[in-house]
């Protein structure tokens, strides 16, 4: 699979970063940095409590949790649908089972991982997800050296992942500038690093650059094949149905990139409408080569048009 369908499948993975709202999720989480970004994981499958208010931020994370943190995170999947999804040391029916599988499809080095509850040490989980990160399609490449005073207890096999990662925004150093690679890394410090792993994929593109997404509504591409995608705009929280999204027009630039032009309308004037809160939608298919980008404009007559909820944007 190219790298720009895994964009596309990461998009309906993840969604929009900018459009996602959150909620306290976890009672034992403080930060609310933190309390953030794991809300954001947990509400797209990607992470989950030990119980149904408790995430256990400062426990270590095991390599069970951490493939399959990974997995979900990069939306891998079985490159051998008709093969048996298995790494060779996992039990058949453990809940981790599948996601190792695939981890071993995409090439992340799980094989010598014996036991499964083992806590992995930062270094560790740099380079597991240094790897999956490459498996989606993104590698960060290390063209200089981040000041690292503890670069020499860091094994030879993770010392390029752990570069790549902490100059790409990935990973970070504590004050002292130390990595710390042989401390266990805890469950809210692989969640972080993920988040800000979604974030660099999210911002990247083969190293292309990327357009940014709209604040106001949230877009998913869907595959209808391997020549077609379908982009889907939708903006949930309207206050009735008489609400929508209008499609005005779609620029196509060199490169292979498009941005898609809306705005939204307002109900129909003596037309009633249920009052229950509703999801906008409007959609549009393009070819699947092409990366989607999406820009707001003023109303057909150029009016601004306003939204409870939205700010209107100045007519030109």
């Amino acid at each position: 699979m190219g790298s720009k369908k895994k964009w596309a499948a990461f998009l309906i993975a993840v969604g929009s970063l900018t459009a996602a709202s959150y909620a306290d999720a976890f009672s034992d989480i403080l930060d609310p940095n933190q309390d953030q970004i794991a809300t954001y994981l947990q509400t797209k499958g990607i992470i989950h409590g030990v119980s149904e208010d408790k995430f256990a931020p400062s426990d270590s994370l095991t390599a069970a949790q951490g493939i399959q943190m990974l997995v979900n995170a990069m939306n891998l999947q079985a490159k051998h649908k008709s093969s048996s999804v298995s790494s060779g040391h996992e039990a058949p029916k453990a809940w981790y089972a599948e996601a190792a599988g695939i981890a071993a499809d995409n090439g992340l080095t799980v094989e010598s991982i014996r036991d499964w509850n083992m806590k992995l040490t930062r270094e560790q989980f740099a380079g597991l997800l240094e790897q999956a990160l490459s498996a989606a399609g993104i590698s960060p490449v290390a063209h200089k050296s981040a000041a690292v005073a503890d670069e020499s207890q860091i094994a030879p096999e993770y010392r390029n992942a752990v570069q790549s990662l902490l100059l790409a925004q990935i990973a970070a150093t504590d004050e002292q500038d130390r990595f710390q690679p042989k401390r266990y890394i805890t469950r809210m410090e692989a969640a972080e690093m993920t988040y800000n792993a979604i974030k660099y994929y999210h911002g990247s593109d083969d190293g292309q650059g990327s357009e940014s997404q709209d604040d106001d509504v949230s877009v998913q591409v869907e595959k209808v094949n391997d020549q077609v995608n379908k982009i889907v705009l939708f903006k949930s929280d309207m206050p009735n149905p008489g609400y929508g999204i209008m499609i005005d027009r779609i620029e196509f630039l060199p490169g292979q990139k498009a941005i898609a032009y809306y705005h939204f309308t307002t109900p129909k004037p003596g037309t009633m409408y249920p009052q229950v809160i509703s999801t906008a939608k409007a959609s549009f298919y393009v070819d699947s080569q092409f990366k989607v980008s999406v820009k707001k404009s003023s109303g057909p007559d150029g009016s601004q048009i306003s939204i409870p909820g939205i700010n209107p944007i100045n007519s030109k």
